[in-house]
């Protein structure tokens, strides 16, 4: 049997009987296989003090210390144990703080285990212990119906722990395995993932000590090294997209933030993928506009950095200037034409109609106090806003088949068969790096120690990316035909 399919059976065992825990209970596992020390966080019956005698379950004749809420000593020869778990850990109580310390100064290789239904923050914080802890360990209240029925189904104890003793951990190979993980290199990759959150941190004032991302790093190479490799990846740092950063402040910031962070990498040969998506349908209208436009050319003004058609309108007796963009002059289609302010003025619609004559409507709200009053600039258009027909304004034709318009139509038809073309390769290109980023995660599905609530996360926003640009790309390709239909 393979090291990670043993470990993967090993994983299976601590996990029956206790759903929708899965990874949280894999990453305790390989926390107390690296001898660190976390916080166990969870409601009352959310399954602590199961898991915890997984966890000791899991290693081979493990000498385990449990401390309770009692008054009690500490032993004098902590770093004899393997396991130290505080199955109540409690700052309020002096006893409880005061071992904790002295635990965390003496207990040499043992992983130390807290477990409480304290917030992270308030016990650590109030324990004085928060950098000590190398991550937190949180635990759902409940668990889903599905979940449920399906543990109803069993009909076994639960709360029985039944682990062969072929799958054990014995202290010699932790000792040995240890050895090998540090062994383990971080890639370029996970690196760059790292480096992105320890920035989010430096903006967002949240401080994480060396020594923590020591251990998080150890438990990347862990991850890496029972899946049998010798270099990270960056599916080994999706557990830092978990709430294990002990602040619920941090966790927010962090886990929000790493979600974008690790997309970007994922995505790091088609980085423009990630921005505003490009505009197929303004690509339709322009060329539509420019077949079925005339070339005449019709008095206009510079106004917001474009040609603009200049009208006044009187509403409830005050007269104010709109500007129409030349650009919709003999198209179809409603739009906000600039007030004074250079903004789309929405209580003001208006449309073409395939002509030069610009039709004009108000919305109602405005109809009787005017569009510059405090209030009804202040008011918002809501979606059911109607609009009266207000009337009909002309434009100004300076020349009929303007040569210069012939030859600007022209050169912008060729600059449009230019750019689809070169939107066409870009668009391809990201359609087929998307589906071998998809492809990628997939195949992360059944790593051992995967967070496969967070795979189906990336997953769908990567899926989402590739139909968004299949639906570009046939914009593109019916926009190529219209041009060759026409014979354009």
């Amino acid at each position: 049997m393979t090291l990670t399919k043993r470990i993967s059976e090993l994983m299976t065992s601590l996990v029956t009987g206790i759903p929708e825990r899965e990874f949280q209970i894999q990453l305790g596992f390989l926390a107390t296989l690296l001898g660190e020390s976390f916080y166990l966080y969870g409601r009352s019956g959310s399954g602590k003090a199961l898991i915890l005698e997984r966890w000791i379950a899991a290693f081979k004749n493990a000498k385990a210390l449990k401390v309770g809420s009692r008054e009690q000593d500490m032993p004098v020869n902590l770093d004899s144990y393997d396991i130290i778990e505080f199955l109540t850990y409690d700052p309020r109580n002096e006893n409880v703080k005061d071992n904790v310390t002295i635990a965390l100064e003496d207990h040499g290789k043992a992983s130390l285990i807290l477990s409480g239904e304290m917030r992270p923050e308030d016990a650590l914080c109030r324990g004085e212990i928060i950098d000590n802890i190398s991550l937190t360990i949180v635990l759902p209240e409940n668990i889903s119906a599905v979940a449920l029925c399906e543990l109803l189904k069993t009909q076994g104890d639960v709360t029985s722990t039944h682990v062969s003793p072929g799958l054990t951990v014995t202290a010699e190979e932790k000792s040995q395995w240890n050895e090998e993980i540090k062994k383990v290199s971080l890639s370029e990759d996970t690196l760059k993932v790292i480096a992105g959150v320890v920035e989010v941190c430096d903006e967002n004032n949240i401080y994480v000590s060396v020594r923590k991302w020591i251990a998080l790093a150890n438990i990347m190479k862990a991850m890496a090294f029972f899946n049998g490799r010798t270099e990270t990846r960056l599916e080994d740092t999706f557990f830092l997209g978990m709430p294990i950063w002990s602040r619920s402040v941090s966790n927010k910031v962090i886990t929000e933030k790493y979600r974008q962070i690790v997309l970007k990498q994922m995505l790091k040969d088609i980085p423009e993928i990630l921005e505003k998506p490009y505009d197929a349908e303004d690509l339709m209208f322009r060329i539509k506009k420019l077949m079925h436009s005339s070339n005449n050319l019709y008095e206009t003004k510079i106004f917001n950095e474009e040609p603009c058609v200049s009208y006044r309108i009187t509403i409830a007796g005050e007269t104010v200037p709109l500007y129409a963009p030349l650009r919709y002059i003999e198209t179809e289609g409603d739009f906000f034409p600039y007030n004074e302010l250079k903004r789309e003025e929405k209580r003001v619609r208006c449309n073409y109609h395939g002509t030069s004559n610009c039709s004009i409507s108000v919305a109602s709200s405005v109809k009787s106090v005017g569009i510059r009053t405090m209030s009804s600039r202040n008011s918002t258009i809501s979606a059911n806003e109607k609009y009266e027909d207000f009337g009909v304004l002309p434009t100004y034709i300076l020349k009929e088949n303007d040569p210069d318009i012939v030859e600007k139509k022209k050169a912008d038809m060729v600059e449009i068969r230019q750019e689809i073309q070169a939107v066409a390769e870009k668009e391809t290109k990201a359609l087929q790096s998307l589906k071998a980023v998809f492809a990628s995660i997939k195949s992360s599905k059944e790593d051992l120690f995967c967070n496969k609530e967070f795979l189906s996360e990336l997953q769908d926003r990567v899926s989402a990316l590739f139909d968004s640009t299949k639906v570009v790309l046939g914009k593109i390709k019916e926009a190529h035909d219209l041009l060759a239909s026409q014979g354009v």
